[in-house]
């Protein structure tokens, strides 16, 4: 293949990284495909993998992909048989509206676990939820499908999604979600909504830890816990007979950034039990930790203060604690904010039976194939741009999915 494009970093041609390639084609091969036999011109297997490939060169949508697909269609041929040439945009839509979301998902997990070989994490999990917006129809009566994602907080790869009709839902979702995840070493964060007696019980029985927000919803271990470190604070004299205080260990660390100075104080509490009897029902509970934010904003000069409480099973180090509850929400810009803004995923209007889920994980294998290259410091847009018009750098971040 002739060299295509203006990029400097782009190695010489190499050819068609096949080992990559042949393992995302035996992954997507596992789909089921729900189309009868008669009339179908386009293996469902290459349906799927142009869809990956296109979307990993910024095609957002059904007729973006038939348009990368026909420019593309001699790359294509050197490792799929298309002797139909390539599938229009309404294959793209009727197959991904038809095909069982969890066959789909089981594909992405295959194909993860093969890949990234990184379902032993032994680093952070952040769980949480996102809704597509645009994928709901008041008229039709169909709500938006809501997503909960499993991400790498080192990597900022994703590890695995499932999908429900509304946010109240994530308490079923999540555990469906980490069972197909192997939790061996790794620490769980979930927000408020995930912070489930079950949950817990499910992250520590897979050989896991978890760091679990507390909100309103679990009332009285709040209560509890907040007393708790205030109680770690109380420095009045005891008698013998009194039950000693919890114990704190605490860090502050400084922020300047944005036109804000932000200040965030962790505190680690340990030897908390007699003073928080619900911690009784949350398996192998071993502290308490409580992130105080205070923002200033040096233009106006006002200031704001937040309080946030969490259990955990893994004793943590105040600074570690401080680093652990901020990686949680990069889950927020390092995903759904991409997703949304560089992935076209929130203006997405795809409806059609399963079409929103199954294009969602679409996304995400791109997501990962591009998020994973790290010879360059491009944005993730300017990466998308440059695997569409040039193929060497598209096989240069293709090479690198195959050598993690």
């Amino acid at each position: 293949m002739s060299k295509q494009g203006g990029c400097e970093d782009c190695p010489d041609d190499e050819g068609v990284p096949e080992s990559i390639l042949r393992q995302l084609v035996q992954s997507l091969s596992v789909v089921e495909d729900p189309r009868l036999a008669r009339g179908k011109r386009h293996p469902l297997v290459n349906v799927l993998t142009i869809a990956v490939l296109g979307c990993m060169c910024n095609c957002d949508d059904a007729e973006a992909l038939e348009d990368w697909g026909q420019k593309e269609a001699d790359w294509l041929a050197d490792f799929l048989e298309m002797p139909h040439g390539v599938p229009s945009q309404d294959v793209y839509l009727r197959v991904l509206a038809a095909i069982e979301p969890a066959s789909f998902r089981t594909a992405f997990h295959v194909w993860i676990s093969e890949v990234f070989a990184m379902l032993g994490i032994s680093n952070q999990l952040a769980v949480d939820g996102q809704t597509h917006r645009r994928s709901g129809n008041k008229r039709g009566g169909k709500k938006p499908v809501h997503m909960v994602h499993a991400l790498v907080c080192e990597t900022g790869l994703v590890m695995g999604q499932t999908a429900t009709e509304e946010k109240s839902n994530e308490i079923t979702a999540i555990p469906a979600l980490l069972e197909v995840l192997d939790l061996r070493g790794a620490l769980v964060s979930i927000d408020a909504m995930g912070t489930q007696v079950k949950i817990a019980r499910q992250i520590v029985k897979a050989s896991g830890d978890y760091l679990l927000a507390l909100k309103g919803n679990q009332s009285s271990l709040c209560t509890q816990v907040e007393q708790a470190v205030a109680e770690a604070f109380d420095d009045r004299h005891r008698t013998v007979d009194e039950v000693p205080p919890p114990r704190v260990k605490s860090e502050t660390h400084v922020d300047a950034g944005h036109g804000r100075i932000e200040t965030r104080t962790a505190h680690v509490v340990t030897g908390f039990e007699p003073w928080v009897p619900a911690a009784k029902r949350w398996n192998n509970l071993r502290c308490l930790v409580a992130i105080t934010a205070t923002r200033e904003d040096q233009s106006t000069g006002q200031t704001s203060e937040e309080t946030r409480h969490y259990i955990s099973s893994r004793i943590m180090t105040p600074a570690e604690a401080n680093e652990r509850v901020r990686a949680h929400w990069l889950v927020e810009n390092r995903l759904h904010w991409c997703l949304d803004m560089t992935f076209g995923q929130d203006a997405c209007r795809i409806r059609t039976g399963y079409a929103t889920e199954n294009f969602a994980v679409v996304r995400h294998f791109a997501f990962n194939l591009i998020r994973n290259y790290r010879a360059d410091r491009f944005s993730v847009p300017r990466r998308r741009r440059l695997c569409d018009y040039n193929r060497n750098y598209r096989e240069r971040v293709l090479q690198a999915a195959s050598a993690t």
